[in-house]
């Protein structure tokens, strides 16, 4: 799952950097990173789902943050413009996500009417930096049937 989204993270404008791990991870890994940059977090509980046609289906809930470096000592306000560019880059995520292919075809399915949570983060690392967390349901497609 994590090289599907890094895939996708690829993709996107600006060519954000990857880091995955978990939060102890990525607060030393972002010392050294390109920003902007995606972290994706551990996978969380992984839903699955056998279905009438002997396939499985398989529902992963990820939190990404797409975070921009920024200085210390910035009040909130005056990072409003890093927040406002992360929740683009997040919008195009979710986007590039539904359309992604690996193989025959598309590899999520994103459902109409299902909400993805998007949180403003602020100075949560020890390299200063500003951006939204993205909470977001994915389920994938294609799975063989036994």
């Amino acid at each position: 799952m994590r090289n599907q989204i890094q895939s996708i993270v690829q993709t996107l404008s600006g060519s954000p950097g990857f880091l995955y791990g978990t939060e102890k991870e990525l607060n030393t890994l972002a010392d050294d990173a390109a920003f902007p940059c995606v972290m994706l977090y551990p996978l969380q509980p992984i839903v699955v789902s056998p279905q009438v046609n002997g396939s499985v289906d398989n529902v992963f809930t990820l939190y990404l943050e797409f975070l921009y470096k920024t200085e210390f000592g910035q009040y909130t306000a005056e990072n409003e413009t890093y927040v406002q560019q992360a929740l683009q880059m997040a919008n195009q995520f979710m986007v590039k996500a539904a359309k992604y292919r690996d193989g025959e075809g598309r590899y999520f399915r994103i459902k109409a009417g299902e909400k993805a949570k998007c949180l403003p983060v602020y100075n949560k690392y020890d390299t200063n930096t500003t951006g939204v967390g993205l909470t977001i349901t994915l389920n994938t497609m294609y799975y063989d049937a036994f």
